[in-house]
Parts: C-alpha cells; structure tokens; sequence
C-alpha cells in the first residue's frame, strides 16, 4: 500500500511538473507571438506602457496581459512585458522597472513581488510624475493622481470560500486556513475575509491559520501538519495559487481524501485542469482578463497628463466542475 502511494505521489508531482513546464513555455510562445504582431501594426514611435507582473508564465498573468494588450493596440500604445523569473525576486522586479522608466516608458503597470519592498521605487516614480498602476494586490502608499490600483475584491474571496465549504461539508465541521504570505498582503485580506463570514456560523471551525509562502512544498509541509493535527478536519481553504497546489501534494496519498473538501484561490493553468479531474473542490478567482483593460486604461489616462483614476476592483467568483457562480448573492 504504501509503494502504491508513493507511486502515485511521484505520477501526481510529475503531471504538475510537466504542467509547469508546458504553461511556461506556452505563456512564452503566446507572449512572444502576440508582442510581434503587436509591435508590427504600431509604428516605432508609439508609445510604451511598461507591465511588469510578479513573474510570468501563469494563466493569471498571461490573462492580464492580453487583456492591456488589447486595450493598448485600441489606444495606439505598445507594451514593454517583463518580469523576474520568481515570484519572490523582489530586487530583479526593480531592476527590470527602473530600466523601463529609462527606456522611456511614460507609465507603469506593476505586481509588486513584495509591496514593502517597493515603496521607494513608488514613491521616486511619483515625485517625477510617472504615472503607476498596481495589480495583484493593493497599492502600498496612498493614492492620488499619480498612483492608482486596479485589483480583484479581496474581501469576496473569503466570504465565497466560506459559503462554498458551507455547502460542501453540510455547514458544520473543522476548517484550515493555509498559505498566509506577509509579503503577499491579499492573502491576509482572504483569511481576514473567511474568518469575518465565518463568525456568523457558529458551525464552522477555524481550528488553524499556517503561514506559507511562493513555495509549493512549504504550503505542503504545513498543510501536513494540519492533517496529521487534526484528524476531523473537513475542508482547508488555500488563500493562493501555490498554498492550493501544496494542499493538493499534501491530500492525494490519505485515504480519506474524498471527505476534505479543498477551496482554492486564483485561476491557473494546472489549478483548472486539477478542478476538471477533481482533485480540489474549487477556486475562487476574478478576471484576470478584465485587471489587465482596467490597469492599461488607467496607465494611458495618465500617460497622456491626466489624473488617474480611482482605484478599481473587479469582482470575485467560484469556479466549480459545474461552471461559475458569481460572487455578488452573498
């Protein structure tokens, strides 16, 4: 028994290697044939909004992109996309940003790899009235005519999870939170979020809140220790891409895997074929697609001198094997 599942462990974390794999180099191919075809029906004088993501490669990424790509081919601008190649390089994501500044890029669209540590790069941008626009996650300094974000509703997150798993484990049952990242401030507004729709069912358990980071076996290692700490537990919610796949690890070789229940967060490649097959109950993302319209309009309102606009958030909803349910009946 126990060969059996270590076979199937290693079968399960060679299908999400390849799955990594192909994302990436697919996100590279799309991203490379779209940013030709793009700069081929734009002269070279037009011009450049930067979009820098946390990294690249993700179907979250790769969705905001075209959707500014879109937007900026419409508005007669061009995109300069780059990123770290980890999500946790916070010193290469300044580096790359700051060189497109001196490129020439007359705004910015950036996915703070850790919004502290890019304070002073916000800040230096603003005083020379370069306009930046935040994705991913909130704006780390005030807003105002120079600064701006666009992000999905953080707070629907948590309250959509929590009616999910209401439904699932028959409204009453242990609960795990994992993957609450500092340095990713939307997981702690996810958690914040479940835990103040959870107050109002006295049913429902939050026996554990496991920190967890970018790294997919860290998020396994914790969600290990949830299950080997808690044997009644029902469901977790994972509070991000990674922490949800290293629940995944931690949940295929138990026995009882059917009766925990996994509520995931943000829309990917893997984590969508995942949900088809059935290894997790469901995601809880927003449209990525829409962030990218959003972020790129904003970034060509202040391109061309005017204040930006307000900050913006698109809506959350859950995604099942069923379809979408949208997150504004709570």
């Amino acid at each position: 028994m126990q060969e059996l599942r270590r076979t199937g462990k290693a079968k399960f974390e060679l299908r999400s290697l390849i799955r990594w794999a192909a994302a990436t180099l697919l996100g590279g191919i799309f991203g490379c044939t779209l940013a030709y075809w793009h700069f081929r029906q734009l002269p070279p004088s037009s011009p450049v909004v930067a979009f820098i993501p946390r990294t690249t490669g993700s179907n979250y990424t790769e969705d905001m992109r075209r959707g500014a790509q879109e937007v900026a081919q419409k508005l007669g601008y061009r995109i300069y996309w780059n990123a770290p190649t980890r999500e946790d390089d916070l010193d290469r994501q300044i580096e790359i940003a700051e060189a497109a500044v001196r490129r020439g890029a007359k705004a910015l669209i950036l996915g703070p790899t850790n919004p502290g540590g890019v304070t002073t790069l916000i800040n230096e941008l603003i005083a020379r009235r370069i306009p930046v626009v935040v994705v991913e996650t909130e704006a780390p300094v005030p807003t105002g005519p120079y600064l701006t974000s666009v992000t999905a509703n953080q707070d629907e997150f948590g309250h959509l999870a929590v009616k999910r798993i209401e439904h699932v484990i028959g409204g009453a049952g242990q609960v795990a939170i994992v993957g609450l990242d500092p340095g990713a401030p939307e997981t702690l507004i996810r958690a914040r979020s479940f835990m103040q729709a959870v107050a109002a069912d006295p049913g429902i358990e939050v026996v554990a809140q496991l920190p967890s980071s970018v790294q997919i076996l860290e998020a396994e290692q914790s969600t290990r220790e949830i299950l080997s700490s808690y044997p009644r537990l029902r469901a977790i919610f994972a509070v991000s891409a990674e922490a949800t796949q290293g629940a995944m690890l931690a949940l295929h070789d138990l026995d009882r895997q059917q009766s925990i229940a996994l509520v995931g967060c943000d829309r990917d490649w893997f984590l969508e074929d995942d949900l088809r097959e059935g290894k997790l109950d469901s995601v809880v993302t927003a449209d990525p697609n829409r962030i990218g319209e959003l972020a790129m309009r904003a970034a060509v309102e202040g391109a061309e001198g005017h204040p930006l606009p307000f900050p913006e958030k698109v809506d959350a909803f859950l995604l099942t094997q069923d379809g979408a349910e949208q997150a504004n009946n709570r």
